[in-house]
């Protein structure tokens, strides 16, 4: 290997920024093993290397040019906002975000098994070797692995892999660091350290060179006036109807100027070669240093540079109070707002928490102007809302920064709405003042509390905020925003909302093929301590777990991968359920094939299939008769072995206690008939209390019936009807019971409709399916 360069921040424009440095043959550390012949197969799980660099042409070392991200040894696997960015020659760079996944395989021909760390992406992601994988570790960004490992980072599309960084990587790098020409000077903090809790601040004047002295330095009255607002806003402002963007529109409004509340402020950021702005509003912390603003003013696609908080920004003294500067790894959000497409997808999550320096005079800045307590799930009756903005129009030197903001008081609706225009709907909080135009982004909802005010809402929501001059948007200020700000407070980036570990709804909608319940991740022997697990087979193949968890933790706190996708169950599988049919305390799932054949995988779990019996052998019966199969405990043995399917002629069969030794013995519960075949979807669960379980029936015109107490015979069950036929039930497409909810009981239900909305009903009874909770909004 000769000539060997690393060149920061090459890209297809620019092809040396930061110019190239020198890596000499003996100074690529890697691990021995690795190194021996068929070693990228034999030793996949130590694919890693450290090269030192020399120093560029004008004595500079790598680091002190472009700084540095800090390494994650034995993060562990647990980062559901993981990015992997690939380069390769004269392209820009590439990005995956995806959950990380603990991928453990066995040897498999010449490549030698082991745990590695995999991404899935939804399309052919960054394929560099080498690759970096960063997670956030408190805050701040960290590499935890590169592309590499299993495969030398997979063969196949969408999936990638690389070695964990463990205690052996540990020691190639302190290895490394010892040959490096000059000890490393970056202070950049160890992300397994845990955070140092909040301080008061010292008295007293920030040194000379700081942070806070360095960017008001750089933040002078003439940029500040070069700001626009964010890009979003700026989209926003060109959907404004003409008369709204004339000179002085917003003068005639309601909404007047004044010189600001001190609490209330700007921040100014540079993003790429352009300076922008959006509103933020102090809370009080612990650390006295934590402002709220809109999530869509920091989201993904913001790049944000040379980041200050300016309160009480206006006409008069620009900067009253100074700068506070924000640190990288200082913007606290929602993980599913950071993710593409997150302003459209996460409406109900666009709030975020900064955290700020002190500025020069030493201050923390609840110190120097004080806070605003937030308003935590307060309705929407507050006739006298104050609405402040920092309003932008081009062409206009009255609206721009270095401007007074507009106050506005006005009654605060609840505005109500479904998805629309690729944004997913929700319910959030409107306000109308007329001039609110592009600017107003992250700007406070201040209503009366106590003998003060509080922040309610802050402009954003619905399609950022609105896309009118006249109308304002919120999301609803409720127990999320206490998540992101308890997040901040701890200096920790926030986990994903409850909920929010299942797929988006146009995933339900367009991939989702079966859903089977089942305890597959019991906790020990006790089963009745457990809540049942999502078995979900997608359209390519690919098999999911959800693992279930309390309502508190959203139903479901995990997605484990079963296994990946594949023409066999793509091409092949006709329908899924689940039962206890090997006797175990897991589940085991039972599968019908496109030529009749009949297969059950025992003592599904974390870890995946642990082996196929054929049940049933190819045959015509199966493949051209059965339409609907579910599991349940319809006999005396007390578990949930029993298979009921239904058949294209209306008959109903019970196979009872099957087993890994065949199908048990078949009972006709009900002979051919009409009426049966308009049963569309079958389920099951002890929804009555009863010994044995009683069946489900979702009705072509969408009746919803209860058999209670099946136990073989239709004709003995009591029949209940949940739901008379109606238009709403004719959509629900996947019906499961399961036991999803605080009591020990199946006698909860699952239904995946039509356009993608998941939904759990849970604590059904003889007369109704049970408390409805959506637990994921329909597709957009």
């Amino acid at each position: 290997m000769q000539h060997t360069v690393f060149i920061p921040g090459h890209s297809e424009k620019t092809q040396s920024p930061f110019g190239v440095f020198p890596v000499a043959p003996t100074k690529i550390l890697m691990a021995p093993a690795y190194k021996q012949p068929g070693g990228y197969q034999s030793s996949a799980t130590a694919d890693y290397a450290f090269a030192v660099t020399a120093p560029r042409a004008d004595g500079k070392n790598v680091e002190e040019a472009v700084g540095s991200v800090p390494l994650a040894f034995n993060a562990g696997y647990d980062h559901p906002d993981t990015r992997a960015v690939g380069l390769e020659p004269n392209t820009a760079p590439a990005e995956c975000r995806s959950p990380m996944k603990q991928f453990t395989t066995s040897a498999v021909g010449s490549w030698a098994g082991g745990t590695f760390i995999q991404l899935d992406c939804s399309e052919p992601g960054p394929r560099t070797s080498g690759g970096a994988v960063i997670i956030t570790a408190d805050g701040r960004s960290a590499v935890a692995g590169v592309v590499g490992g299993w495969k030398t980072g997979g063969d196949q599309p969408g999936i990638l892999f690389a070695s964990y960084l463990d205690e052996g990587a540990k020691r190639l790098y302190e290895q490394a660091a010892g040959a490096s020409p000059s000890p490393s000077t970056s202070t950049a903090p160890d992300p397994t350290i845990e955070p140092a809790k909040p301080q008061p601040s010292q008295s007293g004047p920030a040194p000379v060179g700081s942070l806070a002295a360095e960017l008001e330095a750089f933040w002078t009255t003439e940029r500040m006036q070069q700001a626009k607002p964010v890009a979003e806003q700026e989209a926003r402002e060109a959907l404004l109807p003409p008369e709204a963007r004339t000179k002085g529109a917003a003068l005639t409004s309601p909404s007047k100027e004044f010189e600001g509340l001190k609490e209330v402020g700007t921040f100014f950021y540079a993003q790429n070669d352009q300076y922008r702005f959006c509103a933020g509003t102090v809370v009080p912390s612990p650390g006295k240093n934590i402002v709220a603003t809109a999530a869509h003013c920091f989201d993904g696609n913001d790049q944000a540079t040379k980041l200050v908080f300016v309160p009480k920004h206006n006409a008069t003294t620009p900067r009253p109070y100074g700068v506070f500067p924000i640190q990288v790894g200082q913007i606290y959000m929602d993980p599913s707002y950071k993710a593409p497409n997150g302003d459209k997808s996460a409406t109900d999550l666009d709030f975020a928490f900064l955290k700020t320096d002190r500025n020069t005079a030493g201050k923390n800045v609840e110190e120097a102007v004080g806070a605003i307590p937030l308003a935590l799930n307060q309705g929407f009756d507050h006739p006298d809302t104050q609405v402040i903005g920092y309003p932008y129009l081009p062409g206009d030197d009255k609206y721009k920064p270095n401007q007074n903001p507009l106050t506005c008081t006005t009654p605060i609706k609840k505005f109500t709405t479904g998805n629309a225009d690729g944004w997913k709907g929700g319910t959030f909080t409107e306000v109308n003042c007329k001039g609110y135009v592009s600017g107003t982004s992250g700007g406070p909802f201040l209503i009366k509390m106590g003998s003060g005010q509080g922040l309610a809402g802050v402009t954003g929501g619905w399609k950022t905020g609105g896309h009118s001059p006249d109308t304002s948007y919120s999301s609803y200020f409720g127990d999320d925003v206490k998540r992101i700000y308890d997040a901040a407070v701890a200096g920790k980036q926030p986990t994903p909302k409850p909920g929010s570990v299942l797929p988006p709804g146009e995933t339900w909608r367009d991939y989702a093929k079966g859903i089977a319940s089942g305890y597959f991740t019991v906790d020990g022997d006790n089963v009745n301590d457990d809540r049942m697990d999502m078995f979900v087979w997608w359209k390519d193949g690919e098999v999911s777990l959800y693992r279930g968890a309390s309502a508190q933790k959203g139903n479901f706190d995990k997605e484990i991968r079963v296994q990946p996708p594949n023409a066999t169950w793509r091409d092949h599988a006709v329908e899924i359920t689940a039962g206890n049919f090997t006797g175990d305390e897991g589940s085991d799932v039972l599968v019908r094939w496109t030529d009749g054949e009949v297969t059950l995988y025992p003592s599904v779990d974390e870890n995946g299939f642990h082996g196929e019996i054929q049940l049933l052998a190819p045959n015509d019966t199966w493949k051209t008769y059965a339409q609907q199969m579910t599991t349940g405990r319809f006999s005396g043995n007390g578990r949930q072995d029993d298979l009921v399917v239904r058949w294209k002629d209306g008959e109903l069969s019970q196979y009872t206690d099957v087993s890994e030794r065949g199908m048990g013995t078949e009972v006709q519960a009900l002979a051919p008939n009409d009426t049966w075949t308009h049963a569309a979807e079958i389920a099951s669960g002890d929804y009555t209390g009863n010994d044995n379980w009683d069946l489900i029936i979702r009705w072509s015109d969408g009746e919803l019936t209860n058999y209670q107490d099946f136990a073989g015979n239709l004709g003995a069950a009591k029949e209940n009807q949940l739901a008379a036929p109606n238009a709403t039930w004719e959509h629900a497409v996947i019906v499961s019971g399961g036991d999803y909810s605080e009591n020990p009981w199946p006698d909860d239900t699952i239904v995946r409709w039509s356009d993608g909305e998941m939904t759990l009903y849970s604590d059904g009874n003889g007369a109704t399916i049970g408390a409805e909770s959506k637990l994921v909004s329909a597709g957009l």
